[in-house]
């Protein structure tokens, strides 16, 4: 057993020696180290520890705060300094004997417990007058917060580092956060037992709550509560470590302005997302360009929790881990996550409803996310209100890295408002004249627009132009000229980008494409930067793993994409296998600075433009878009299109598809597609899966003649 004793000290002289003998001796078959933290003291409390560092320099160490700075603090330090995974808080007077953490410990690994607290009982005969403040706030507690500790002022507790990081990690500021640390661990859903241990009277020095001062204590005490029903009013907060504390804002000016503006109204042009994604933004801000090693240890800390929480609020992982005998509590490294068993499509379709959804989820802070993906294949998964606010911020940084600036106009070729409903869609706009971004439908494209978005481009002069690879494809194929306004790059997304696709869009705007990498599952993923040409994988929030007959690829090789999502606590996606296969490339620092690990090539992601005989070409996203709304009704689809009078339409029907559906599928596509656009819809009993394990959802044997289709088309318009 390996455990860091963390032990805060405010003139504690006299007892560091007999602190250090009783707990070595307590745990003599133990590797431990001792972490005592002066907090100010004006005694020799810090002498005595740096004399016992001197003479135990392999297990005491001394951390000293020039000021008194109060207990919440001193863990902090503490545990910061810690270099067990397990660690255990004890006061400094002796009053919970140091013997008793054995007791603790044995609790821990008996029974599975995440976070335990020592009660504290005194003997028959040594009860005193001063615990009776302490007796009627512990039963305030448990009333107020419906709540069964024996003792939720205890500060005597135990638990993995990282769960300790959390449950101290409040947003407000209180008098004695001690008082409530057992109260915070229930309310992170962490599995808390508290083991009786006797508390002892103090004998050499005094306690901070005597005489008068026990009074103005216990007042300080009543208005924590207040601030802790505000803090613990809600459960399942605990997604991000520190990310409460006030980061500073980089933008100045007119973009600053603009940007708290947008934020505080967010309410307004947003449905599910808060300005809390403000803070997260911030918080995404300053992990940007940490080293390799720091931002190992950050994603560790979130996939300690997340593993955690859906083992005990998630009954599929929690039956997948007892099957394989897995305990969370024991992943110290990344690379224990190659133990978790894979999460396939089918794995989600037959629990998403029942088993995946955590036990203290919220359906109203929830999205549904209704996709055909590129696999032709109605998929339903959710995504909570931490995610989707996470997904903002992670976009928002993700524009910084392509050259935007919060402020700075923006162009998208995209499906904007298709399956939204009209509130939405009105929110949409509100939202676009914010971020000042102009929509142009990526469905509405033909060959006798383009010279009219190329002016409308010019004019409007945008920072960026956003939009599905294929259509941006469309218009500089189409473009029978180069445009006279460059922005300052092109980021494309949805399907892939060839280098021939990358170099005519680049030709055309004069400007760099950067290529996403993104799901709807998850929403971007990994983004090309301005300067390196592979992915940097969005390391906060996802662990990215390419596989390769279930191990890790070498460089050089094309594997299976496994993505783990760190921010979903409603419905957690673990090792999911999306589908997509990537090149592994070898992982060194980008000249950008950015330490973000990083994949090659995307592959398995080729989607075909489907020409409609109204002159409209159809990116292969749109029918993905299309269908979601018939999901219920059809299991799989594909487009196969032979020439340029229309397209077969094939479907693998479910039990509730009829011929009314039928009818309604053909009578919606006419308004996209055209009326003299022939469509054959033929029903099949199966579509075969490419070797990625995707159905493709257009075939077209037009493709191939695009280029010469496309220019002689613009120049006979």
């Amino acid at each position: 057993m390996k455990i860091s004793i963390v032990v805060p000290c405010w003139n504690e002289s006299g007892n560091i020696e007999a602190m250090f003998s009783r707990v070595t001796r307590a745990l003599s078959e133990s590797t431990l180290e001792i972490i005592f933290v002066d907090d100010g003291s004006s005694d020799s409390t810090a002498k005595e520890i740096s004399a016992l560092e001197i003479r135990f320099p392999e297990i005491v160490k001394l951390v000293q705060h020039e000021n008194n700075l109060g207990v919440h603090r001193s863990w902090k330090s503490g545990i910061n300094e810690a270099k067990y995974q397990l660690i255990c808080l004890i006061d400094g007077d002796l009053q919970n004997p140091p013997e008793a953490i054995l007791d603790l410990i044995t609790a821990y690994e008996n029974e599975m417990a995440d976070f335990v607290l020592g009660s504290r009982t005194s003997l028959a005969g040594d009860a005193r007058k001063n615990t009776t403040p302490s007796r009627f706030f512990n039963f305030l507690t448990n009333l107020i917060f419906r709540t069964k500790l024996s003792d939720p002022s205890s500060g005597f507790a135990l638990a993995p580092k990282h769960i300790l990081l959390n449950v101290i990690d409040v947003d407000r500021k209180f008098f004695f956060f001690q008082r409530f640390l057992g109260l915070s661990a229930i309310k992170r859903g962490y599995k808390v037992i508290d083991v009786e241990t006797v508390f002892e009277p103090r004998n050499i020095g005094h306690s901070f709550v005597g005489g008068l001062r026990r009074y103005l204590v216990s007042v300080k005490i009543l208005a924590d509560v207040p601030r802790a029903i505000l803090e613990f009013s809600r459960v399942n907060r605990f997604q991000l470590a520190n990310i409460s504390e006030n980061y500073k804002n980089p933008l100045r000016f007119f973009r600053r302005m603009l940007f708290e503006l947008y934020f505080l109204t967010s309410f307004s042009h947003k449905w599910i997302i808060s300005r809390k994604a403000k803070q997260k933004y911030l918080w995404l801000k300053t992990t940007e360009f940490l080293d390799t090693e720091e931002m190992r240890k950050l994603q560790l800390v979130r996939l300690q929790e997340l593993l955690i929480f859906a083992n005990r609020h998630v009954p599929y992982y929690k039956s997948v881990f007892d099957k394989f005998s897995l305990d969370p509590r024991l992943v110290e490294k990344l690379e224990d996550l190659e133990k978790v068993p894979l999460l396939s499509k089918v794995d989600v379709r037959q629990n998403i409803h029942f088993r995946m959804f955590s036990d203290i989820h919220r359906k109203r802070d929830m999205h549904r996310i209704k996709t055909s993906g590129s696999t032709g294949e109605p998929f339903v998964c959710y995504a909570d209100k931490f995610q989707l606010e996470m997904r903002f911020a992670t976009t928002l940084r993700a524009y910084e890295m392509a050259g935007w600036r919060f402020g700075d106009k923006q162009l998208r070729l995209w499906h904007q408002t298709i399956g939204m409903s009209r509130s939405q869609v009105f929110r949409e706009k509100i939202d676009s004249i914010f971020m000042r971004r102009k929509f142009v439908p990526a469905y509405e494209l033909s060959a006798n627009k383009i010279e009219e978005l190329i002016k409308d481009i010019e004019r409007t002069k945008p920072v960026i132009i956003d939009g599905y690879a294929e259509s941006l494809n469309f218009i500089s194929t189409f473009s029978a000229r180069t445009a006279r306004w460059s922005p300052k790059a092109i980021i494309s997304s949805a399907q892939e980008l060839t280098e021939k696709t990358r170099a005519s869009i680049e030709e055309t705007f004069h400007s760099k494409v950067h290529d996403k990498y993104g799901s709807r599952e998850f929403s971007g993923i990994a983004y090309e930067c301005r300067i390196g040409n592979s992915y940097h994988v969005q390391d906060e929030s996802y662990i990215v793993e390419i596989l390769v007959d279930g191990r890790k690829a070498n460089p050089g090789e094309v594997g299976e994409i496994v993505i783990t999502d760190l921010n979903n606590y409603s419905t957690p996606m673990i090792r999911y296998r999306i589908g997509d296969l990537a090149l592994a490339v070898e992982q060194a620092n980008c000249q950008c600075g950015r330490s973000h690990s990083q994949i090659g090539k995307i592959y398995g992601r080729t989607q075909a433009l489907v020409y409609c005989t109204n002159g409209v070409w159809l990116p292969g996203t749109f029918f993905a878009h299309f269908f979601k709304e018939f999901d219920f009704a059809i299991q799989h689809f594909q487009i196969f299109q032979e020439d340029e009078q229309g397209f077969t339409l094939r479907i693998v029907p479910s039990d509730q598809f009829s011929a009314e559906i039928e009818s309604s599928i053909l009578n919606q596509l006419k308004s996209f597609i055209g009326a003299n656009t022939l469509v054959k819809m033929r029903l099949v009993e199966n579509i075969p899966l490419l070797i990625t394990g995707k159905r493709t959802p257009v075939i077209s044997n037009l493709r191939s003649d695009f280029q010469k289709i496309g220019k002689n088309l613009f120049t006979n318009s």
